[in-house]
């Protein structure tokens, strides 16, 4: 039995190679999110490629994806790990995320939605950061510190508050 069935389905031969990559990609990227893939662990293309029930092809442009993201880090002859934020990125991620929370504000009550779209996209890349590095109790500390959870978007009635 796998864990995945929408990936290992018999329609996943199917799927064009491509819808495969990102599927995989979208599954991994949620469990690195949600701290089933800790920070610093290895990750093991063959096992993954079994789990999933597909070859190493696609688990590997997966895997260069959310290189690309920032989530995973390659090592020269030792494959790939969960990137593990330093203090310096953390910080950087919470005023970042801080910064795109208001710009998010101003432009919900004036912008037109593309605008609105592509700075809560920003934030939204920015919390996930946040929730990379502070683990399972990201949304206590976000909302101790009055900020929306991770993949919300602040209420109304939350940005006529802070007006």
């Amino acid at each position: 039995m796998t864990l995945f069935p929408s990936i290992s389905t018999p329609s996943a031969q199917a799927m064009q190679p491509h819808s495969l990559c990102i599927a995989i990609a979208d599954k991994l990227r949620e469990r690195i999110l949600a701290h089933l893939m800790p920070p610093g662990s290895d990750v093991n293309d063959g096992a993954l490629a079994q789990e999933f029930g597909v070859s190493r092809t696609p688990v590997r442009e997966a895997m260069k994806l959310l290189c690309h993201e920032g989530l995973l880090t390659a090592h020269a002859r030792r494959g790939m790990t969960v990137t593990e934020l330093s203090a310096h990125q953390v910080s950087e991620a919470r005023q970042l995320s801080a910064l795109l929370a208001s710009r998010l504000r101003e432009l919900e009550l004036q912008a037109p939605d593309s605008c609105m779209e592509l700075t809560l996209s920003m934030y939204r890349l920015a919390q996930s950061r946040l929730r990379l590095s502070l683990g399972p109790g990201f949304a206590e500390t976000a909302q101790a510190a009055g900020q929306p959870g991770p993949g919300s978007r602040p209420s109304p009635a939350q940005l006529a508050a802070r007006h």
